[in-house]
């Protein structure tokens, strides 16, 4: 049998095009899977937290000593009454294995005292009010010595150092009124604040309990005889992760306990006190 010449084209033609169809139905996809994107080494922490601190101790005013002993109830009782307001907060910025980190603690309480005091001879009129501001503030560099994985945990097991200083203010005006009963009442007002600041060095790790519960602790020493002859602190919290995601942060609840310590015996307006109290917040990463 004989093909046309142009016959033959046309089926050469046709075979070509079967043959790259089949090819290129049967060639394997070579797009490759995708891949989970590197953790960021950067990580963000904010902690806004109540702090309900009672106060023990003794500070020199005026020349004379004081010893001051308020408890938390105290402190709420004041708080409940509208005569005390404080706020505290917690931010880390870390990169890798370093870190800074601010935690500060400010207010003000008010005390009033309204009394009529009989004597023999007559009756006295006191009336008295003395409001007091505090902050107390940690700037600190850290760096993560190490971090190990513990079975059936998604949170690693993190042990860390760091280095900074704690600032101390402390102010109290007392505004004062008194006489007898019925006659010329004489009135006084006297100011007193103080401040300083001192070195500090701590340790801080961090445990995952379980995947939804971790328990951090932060604690410090310093002073050295910069300012204060001894300070130190510790703040010890469990973190509640909650189930939810939102804007890609990881929000938790902090409870916990805190303890601020200063020693300055050896100084004119001498310093011994120390605050201690409970610590709820709420707080994210990201």
């Amino acid at each position: 049998m004989t093909i046309r010449p142009g016959l033959a084209a046309r089926i050469a033609i046709a075979l070509l095009v079967l043959c790259g169809g089949g090819l290129a139905r049967a060639e394997p996809d070579e797009t490759p899977p995708a891949v989970d994107a590197a953790p960021s080494p950067w990580e963000l922490d904010v902690l806004p937290y109540a702090w309900i601190p009672g106060t023990y101790g003794t500070l020199d005013v005026a020349g004379r000593t004081v010893r001051v002993d308020s408890t938390p109830s105290d402190v709420l009782k004041l708080l409940f009454d509208g005569n005390a307001f404080a706020a505290a907060g917690y931010f880390a910025l870390a990169y890798d294995r370093f870190s800074v980190f601010a935690d500060t603690f400010g207010g003000y309480e008010e005390v009033r005292v309204n009394e009529e005091i009989p004597t023999q001879l007559c009756k006295l009129s006191v009336r008295a009010k003395d409001k007091m501001k505090f902050v107390i503030g940690d700037v600190g560099f850290g760096y993560r010595l190490g971090q190990w994985t513990l079975p059936h945990r998604s949170r690693p097991l993190t042990l860390g150092v760091y280095t900074g200083a704690r600032y101390m203010y402390l102010s109290s005006e007392l505004d004062a009124t008194g006489g007898v009963v019925g006659a010329a009442q004489r009135s006084a007002n006297v100011f007193e604040s103080i401040a300083w600041a001192d070195p500090l060095i701590g340790v801080r790790w961090s445990v995952p309990l379980l995947d939804w519960a971790s328990l951090d602790f932060r604690g410090d020493i310093g002073g050295f005889g910069a300012s204060s002859d001894l300070i130190w602190g510790i703040a010890s919290m469990a973190r509640l992760w909650l189930p939810w995601q939102p804007y890609e942060t990881s929000p938790y609840v902090a409870l916990g306990y805190r303890v601020v310590a200063f020693d300055r015996s050896n100084t004119d307006d001498s310093v011994d006190l120390e605050f201690r109290g409970p610590v709820i917040g709420l707080g994210f990463t990201y």
